[in-house]
């Protein structure tokens, strides 16, 4: 399964190709979702090479009230403007879109040169992706610009999702404890585990029997 990547205007100058940034940006968020949770969350994400093979993914605990992410990051920041942007754009087969609940889409921007995201990163709902990141329905696809000013005095839609890295798993774990995952909700969708780039983050649970998910 190829990781999810962005069209971000990447220069041919690259050292890597798109499939090592979609797993390297994975395991940077993965690392910064359980040291900044104090290891509370614990995540599972598909790795692939080029020949889309996929892997089996074991979840340790209870899984009701989970949360998807669709990791979207760029190599390359857009300065159209007085300040940069964060700017992606993505497309999305039509009977693949997915809004549920609990299915969110982290976007950030790493830097090579430091090898990590940097501040700040974005943690969206899906419904606000597929409403305001300019979508577009063109022939059998969705097509969607994510573009978010990194300025500090901005005041456009994407401030609210906003977050520092050190940040992230304590906002995560205020989505939890808020009850913001619907525990109530239709369970997710099974076409989320064909998407590529997906992380699930479940909460720790105290059980004693583990297995593999379904």
């Amino acid at each position: 399964m190829v990781p999810s990547i962005c069209n971000t205007g990447r220069g041919a100058m690259s050292p890597i190709t798109f499939t090592q940034q979609g797993i390297i940006t994975q395991c940077e968020l993965a690392k910064i979702l359980i040291i900044t949770s104090e290891g509370v969350l614990e995540v599972a994400f598909p790795l692939t090479d080029d020949d889309r093979r996929d892997m089996e993914i074991h979840l340790r605990g209870k899984f009701a009230g989970n949360l998807a992410f669709q990791v979207k990051s760029t190599l390359h920041l857009a300065h159209r403007f007085r300040a940069y942007q964060l700017s992606m754009f993505f497309s999305v087969p039509k009977d693949r879109l997915i809004t549920h609940p609990n299915f969110w889409y982290f976007f950030g921007y790493f830097d090579l040169k430091a090898m990590a995201f940097a501040n700040p990163v974005f943690i969206v709902p899906s419904a606000e992706v597929h409403s305001h990141a300019s979508p577009r329905l063109d022939g059998d696809r969705w097509t969607f610009n994510f573009s978010a000013s990194l300025d500090p005095a901005s005041q456009d839609h994407w401030v609210p999702f906003r977050a520092g890295t050190h940040e992230v798993g304590p906002r995560v774990l205020d989505i939890f404890a808020n009850e913001q995952v619907r525990r109530d909700a239709s369970p997710l969708p099974a076409a989320l585990a064909e998407l590529d780039g997906l992380v699930i983050v479940g909460q720790r649970a105290a059980l004693a029997s583990t297995g593999p998910a379904g």
